[in-house]
């Protein structure tokens, strides 16, 4: 017999047509082995495939909207850039004019020029300009061969070249910015923000699960289940994303998102599925009547029946 909470319940949510959300779920909680082990294998899958073929992101000018990103690509199509470097040359004991400063001008140049695509050099004097008003500054430009949206990914060599250059001396600033150092650094603080929210999002979501549910294979399914999901997603995007390139920080997006949804929605579902249990229901779909529900809410009486007393 259903008591007048269970007629509340049926008024409330008329049975109707399981939807896919519906007998997924039903069908996972009668073929666990078969649900897991493919879960696991469609995440490896994933992860391969996405791999293999690589996410492609979006080109500089395609971060932009409207009719000044279109003409944007059109100049990029119609008339291909370099990307351009400048490598500063500062000194408060020297000026541009004295050996010592010369010397390091001439070392900057000499380690750059080294280099294979490096181009188009262009050292500071007063008739070419590259010298500041007060004589403490100097400048060195040059240009990194091939597309301007790939240069970000051959840069590393200049740096390191500007960098011993700063070591070999120590009594001038010697710095180098441009268009693919800028991206490179950016890209390279984007990944470091996706490491830290690793090693900080993750464990503190599994101490918090820890206390509340006073158990670690408890706490750790649904972070387990949220970890998979973000690989998994991390893998498929790089399908699409050669059709329709991504923004370089869309890791970081997916696994904020994926892991405070996967846990959310964990923890949403096991709620509900304690409080029927709590109302004398026992599972008999595994929960799976929630996507026949009203916003596809996880209600652990979509398949449940009055425990017998």
């Amino acid at each position: 017999m259903f008591d007048e909470k269970d007629l509340q319940m049926k008024e409330a949510f008329p049975a109707r047509r399981k939807g896919v959300a519906a007998r997924a779920g039903e069908w996972s909680a009668r073929n666990r082995k078969k649900a897991i082990w493919g879960w696991l294998a469609f995440v490896l899958l994933a992860v391969v495939v996405g791999g293999a073929i690589g996410t492609k992101h979006m080109r500089n000018s395609e971060g932009g909207a409207g009719e000044a990103a279109r003409a944007q690509r059109i100049l990029d199509d119609a008339f291909p850039r370099t990307s351009s470097e400048t490598v500063l040359i500062q000194s408060s004991a020297h000026r541009p004019g004295d050996p010592a400063f010369q010397a390091a001008v001439k070392d900057v140049a000499r380690r750059l020029d080294a280099l294979p695509r490096v181009t188009g050099i262009k050292l500071p004097s007063p008739a070419a300009g590259g010298i500041s008003k007060d004589g403490r500054t100097a400048i060195v430009r040059f240009e990194i061969s091939g597309d301007s949206d790939q240069a970000k990914k051959h840069v590393q060599p200049m740096l390191d070249a500007v960098a011993a250059a700063q070591r070999a001396h120590p009594g001038f600033r010697i710095e180098e910015f441009g268009d693919a150092s800028v991206t490179k650094a950016l890209d390279d603080s984007i990944g470091k923000d996706f490491k830290r929210a690793e090693r900080l999002s993750i464990p503190i979501t599994l101490l918090i699960l820890i206390l509340a549910f006073g158990a670690l294979v408890a706490a750790g399914l649904p972070v387990i289940l949220a970890i998979s999901a973000v690989a998994a997603t991390l893998g498929l995007v790089a399908i699409p994303s050669q059709i329709f390139p991504v923004d370089s920080g869309i890791a970081s997006v997916v696994l904020l998102i994926g892991m405070a949804v996967g846990v959310d929605y964990s923890l949403f579902y096991l709620r509900r599925e304690r409080e029927e249990r709590e109302r004398g229901l026992e599972p008999r779909g595994g929960g799976g009547g929630g996507g026949g529900h009203p916003g596809g809410a996880p209600r652990g009486g979509g398949g449940n029946k009055k425990k017998k007393r």
